[in-house]
């Protein structure tokens, strides 16, 4: 019966070379997410600000038409001393309304300054994945050649 000693060195050098790969697939995944983020900001941008705002003003305009035929039904249904009511109700929802409105175009905006300054920060961020990557490989390599450096020889 053969039995060999547990070799602590290269138990150690084997879960330092699987962190390593962690490192190294972790530093890759970056990449590409920081790839997906500029060209989702890059579509962002090619697309006009009319053109994005097109569908909060489409909903703010039915809204506003919607308040005001509302309004003119209840201030004809009603009696003058409700009219001050309606009056009332009618400049809460439209004051709701453009508000709404704002607060979505400002949301547009805000995303394509965040578009812009993703993509003039673009080169550094990725030039400083690149260097994790770089390092990680190096450091990968390393460790798979203590891996290997440290195995037990089994004579046959």
């Amino acid at each position: 019966m053969h039995t060999t000693s547990y070799n602590h060195a290269h138990d150690r050098a084997q879960l330092l070379a699987r962190r390593h790969e962690r490192d190294l697939h972790w530093a890759k995944e970056r990449r590409r997410q920081q790839e997906r983020e500029a060209a989702e900001a890059r579509a962002l941008l090619a697309v006009s600000p009319l053109r994005l705002a097109r569908a909060a003003l489409w909903t703010a305009g039915l809204a506003l038409v919607a308040i005001g035929g509302a309004w003119v039904a209840a201030l004809a249904l009603l009696g003058p001393a409700w009219a001050a009511v309606a009056d009332g109700v009618g400049t809460v929802l439209v004051l709701g309304v453009l508000l709404g409105a704002a607060v979505a175009l400002g949301r547009l905006r805000a995303r394509r300054a965040a578009a812009r300054t993703l993509l003039h920060a673009r080169e550094v961020r990725l030039s400083h994945t690149q260097y994790h990557i770089h390092e990680s490989v190096h450091s990968f390599i390393d460790a798979r050649v203590d891996v290997v450096n440290t195995r037990d020889v089994v004579p046959a």
